[in-house]
């Protein structure tokens, strides 16, 4: 940890891979990259919310202005970048492909790809970037292991587990501290009748309101395991529904509080593994 470069950034993906493509000229189960959360850690220990992207214009393909709000809120600086699981470096992966293959002119094509370059690693070519981004959920496998966590390495698993079992963050977070273009005076950490703290995760509105969120939770894509199987669904729904207006931006704000919640997650633990390092 003490490797990490200042300020440290998070961030996750939620993304699509559908048999009908949404958009006109794309390929069946081509990955469609439709938003991403990013939260700053800075030095002096004050945490941002600082960037969010959510595609809500239908039949635009996104994955290129995608890439290009990415660049804009991270390359500012060369802090450290930190994904969970291999998702994200995947995903900027095949979007280098399409871009790569894209017909249609791209004025800021090379600078994107090259962009791309920095942030990730290719097993198959043997390259890695020089910012290349560090894997939390690796970080976990190697050295983290907490009984609630019942044998996986899930963030929806390791923060509820990771919640209970530091007393630093019980405390930070039980006070209504926390606030965000989502979110405002929030307090994450409550505890039920046994004392535990609940799942922040099963305490957000849902997706949408005709879809529980059991119902959605095992819905598994390529490389991870997500609850971002509602995101999918909701996405897909937002692309190929005459959906009132209102239910539009009930699920945009839906999504963009999820997926602000898979960063401060990440944020959460990093914070944790902070505080048993510094022996408080």
């Amino acid at each position: 940890m003490q490797g990490f470069k200042w300020p440290l950034h998070f961030i996750d993906f939620e993304t699509s891979a559908v048999a009908i493509p949404f958009n006109e000229r794309r390929r069946p189960y081509e990955v469609v990259a439709f938003q991403f959360s990013h939260h700053v850690v800075y030095e002096d220990g004050r945490i941002e919310h600082v960037d969010e992207y959510l595609n809500t214009d239908v039949g635009v393909f996104p994955n290129f202005e995608f890439v290009r709000r990415l660049k804009a809120s991270l390359e500012n600086d060369e802090g450290t970048v930190f994904r969970y699981a291999t998702h994200e470096n995947t995903v900027l992966n095949q979007i280098k492909v399409q871009l790569e293959n894209s017909v249609e002119e791209i004025p800021d094509r090379i600078k994107l790809i090259e962009w791309i370059r920095t942030l990730t690693r290719d097993s198959k070519t043997g390259w890695q970037g020089h910012r290349d981004m560090v894997d939390l959920c690796d970080l976990v496998k190697k050295y983290y292991f907490q009984l609630d966590m019942g044998g996986s390495n899930s963030i929806k698993k390791v923060l509820p587990a990771i919640l209970n079992s530091s007393d630093f963050l019980k405390e930070k977070y039980s006070r209504p501290i926390y606030n965000s273009q989502n979110f405002q005076n929030q307090a994450w950490i409550e505890f039920d009748a046994d004392g535990r703290v609940k799942d922040p995760y099963k305490q957000l509105p849902p997706v949408f309101s005709d879809v529980s969120q059991d119902d959605l939770e095992h819905v598994e894509t390529e490389e991870m395991l997500a609850d971002g199987g509602a995101a999918m669904t909701a996405y897909a729904r937002l692309q190929f529904s005459d959906v009132p207006e209102v239910e539009r931006m009930a699920t945009c704000q839906a999504l963009l509080r999820y997926c602000e919640l898979d960063t401060l997650g990440m944020v959460m633990i990093w914070e944790a593994w902070q505080d048993i390092i510094s022996g408080r």
